[in-house]
């Protein structure tokens, strides 16, 4: 998600510029629903993006990366999916979580944010595909990945489900976040940390990829085409009764090796990707269709129309009956 993706909710506060850095404040407008701040900081090859946000109704926010980059995603608090048409699902973050991620080249994510209640904080560092270049080496599993993403242009998460933040990468977060300095001490101190953000980040992956490959490979690999037929079952027709039952009977898997695989490599629970599907169709239905709510719930598969106000609620944080405004 890039800063500029608010430009239409907010006012410029504060600029500055000196050599190898410029950095820009915004606030969010009044009348646009929105509070808070944001800062986008620019050296060469490197953005950093920080966002504190509170949207206390469904905000939903599209950007695109100009060139295929590498990402660094930080959540921080609060909850938000992002969606993109080369991701095989929605992919949900959550408070304290962070991966790495490969983007692809004017390739648009829809970015919702889920918490009406709680802030969206989040921080993200891009790296241009140059600057990755500079940091890549080839012994390392993870540059090996993203490097492969960026040059095929294509967008991956290089963890299949977030990892939480340590008390390490905590302390630099907080250091980037909070930096005092100005000029070129600055784009000094912030060079290091993110540097050393990025050390973190890459070694926990390359480590948790050597430390886990043999076993997980070994439970896997006869079992990924079968999972992904699975997915491929559900997103023809998120709308259908599927059962872990039926599921399992159709691709030849047990429901363990299901209910463990599927999380393991998609990042979600069975239920929760159907219920994801169904939530962001049921969105489209109501804000691009202007269906009636009572159709989208009977369409959707609910029992009833207070069955379906209830998980939208819990989704989105409004009822679909005032969703339109």
């Amino acid at each position: 998600m890039y800063i500029n993706s608010f430009f239409p909710y907010s006012k410029l506060t504060e600029s500055q510029s000196s050599k190898g850095i410029e950095e820009r404040h915004y606030s969010m407008l009044p009348e646009s629903g929105l509070e808070g701040s944001c800062t986008a900081i620019e050296m060469e090859g490197i953005q950093i993006n920080y966002s504190n946000i509170l949207s206390r109704n469904p905000l939903i926010l599209q950007s695109t990366a100009p060139e295929p980059m590498a990402e660094m995603h930080f959540s921080l608090s609060g909850q938000i999916t992002a969606t993109n048409k080369a991701l095989p699902g929605p992919v949900l973050f959550s408070s304290l979580e962070h991966n790495l991620i490969a983007l692809s080249a004017n390739k648009t994510t829809e970015t919702i944010y889920n918490s009406p209640r709680q802030p969206v904080v989040k921080l993200e560092i891009l790296f241009s595909k140059a600057f990755f270049g500079q940091l890549f080496h080839e012994d390392c599993a993870v540059h090996q990945l993203v490097m492969s993403k960026m040059e095929r242009d294509e967008i991956t998460l290089v963890a299949p489900q977030h990892q939480p933040i340590s008390s390490a990468m905590q302390l630099l977060l907080a250091d980037i976040i909070q930096v005092k300095r100005k000029g070129f001490y600055k784009k000094l101190f912030l060079e290091s940390r993110v540097l050393e953000l990025f050390m973190l980040q890459t070694e926990f992956f390359d480590r948790s990829a050597a430390q886990q490959a043999c076993h997980y490979l070994a439970n896997l690999a006869g079992d990924i085409d079968k999972l992904y037929f699975v997915k491929e079952l559900i997103d023809k027709d998120p709308d259908a009764a599927h059962s872990l039952s039926g599921l399992s009977r159709q691709a030849g898997l047990n429901t363990f090796k299901l209910k463990k695989g599927f999380k393991d490599v998609f990042g979600e629970t069975v239920f929760g990707y159907i219920n994801e599907l169904k939530m962001q169709k049921a969105r489209r239905m109501l804000l691009d269709e202007n269906r009636p709510v009572n159709e989208v719930a009977y369409l959707l598969g609910y029992n009833s129309p207070n069955n379906f106000g209830t998980a939208f609620k819990k989704k989105f944080g409004v009822s679909p009956g005032k969703i339109r405004g």
